[in-house]
């Protein structure tokens, strides 16, 4: 797929993230349920880049995607959660005035003057630094367009272009619709595959659904006749994936 900012949205162009999404739900509908897994993958290739404006204007596709799902399901039958596999290094610092934008210049450091972003990276290509005999000295940004499409943000250590790594903080998970209480707290990855697993009645978690009740989070009983398959809609970004269960 292309970068959202650069798709050729023409009739005869590239289709979108969300339309492609509701393509697949418009698929897969069917009495016994479905799993369908979508990814905006170009969010982290962005990010590797140290290119936080492509990447953001992915995230928002990504968000369209979602809204898109959201607006095909019901939360009645539909178990839709949104999380990651991994962050990045991509920072947000210093204190920019409110208002300012995100992909602007945050604030001049003191003793040099000399201007530095909101976003930052801890390594990657961004990394440009000068020794000018005293003081090591990053790349002067006034008059630089930090808001440009090839603008690549600061970065602490040098890495080659595409090899800024991942991060190591938890991120975050988000659900909505059936046994999306389940989704709350902090956990290990494997832990959102059983949920999912466990809301299809698939695998390990089989005969759940020949149980003769279940109550799902939105408070409806679920019999076995109508659990014969829950819809499963999962989405993949920098930060977020999504599954959508529906029952």
């Amino acid at each position: 797929m292309s970068y959202e900012i650069e798709r050729n949205t023409s009739p005869n162009g590239e289709p979108s993230l969300a339309d492609m999404t509701e393509s697949a739900i418009n698929i897969l509908e069917n009495d016994k349920g479905f799993l369908l897994m979508v990814e905006g993958a170009k969010i982290d290739h962005a990010l590797h880049d140290n290119n936080a404006r492509r990447s953001l204007e992915d995230l928002l596709a990504f968000e369209e995607a979602v809204e898109r799902a959201l607006k095909k399901t019901s939360q009645l039958d539909t178990l839709i959660i949104v999380t990651a596999d991994h962050s990045h290094t991509l920072t947000i610092n210093g204190y920019p005035a409110r208002g300012n934008p995100i992909l602007g210049i945050a604030e001049n450091q003191t003793d040099f003057g000399l201007p530095y972003t909101t976003l930052m990276f801890t390594n990657g290509v961004g990394y440009n630094y000068t020794n000018n005999g005293t003081h090591i000295l990053w790349r002067n940004l006034t008059n630089v367009d930090t808001q440009a499409l090839d603008f690549r943000q600061q970065a602490a250590i040098y890495r080659e272009n595409g090899d800024e790594t991942h991060g190591g903080e938890d991120v975050a998970a988000y659900a909505i619709g059936p046994w999306a209480h389940l989704i709350t707290g902090a956990h290990e990855q494997p832990y959102v595959a059983h949920v999912a697993k466990y809301a299809a009645c698939l695998g390990d978690y089989a005969e759940m659904c020949q149980s003769s009740m279940r109550k799902t989070s939105c408070g409806i009983e679920v019999s076995s006749a109508n659990t014969g398959g829950i819809h499963a809609f999962f989405i993949t970004t920098m930060f977020l994936t999504s599954y959508i269960l529906q029952l």
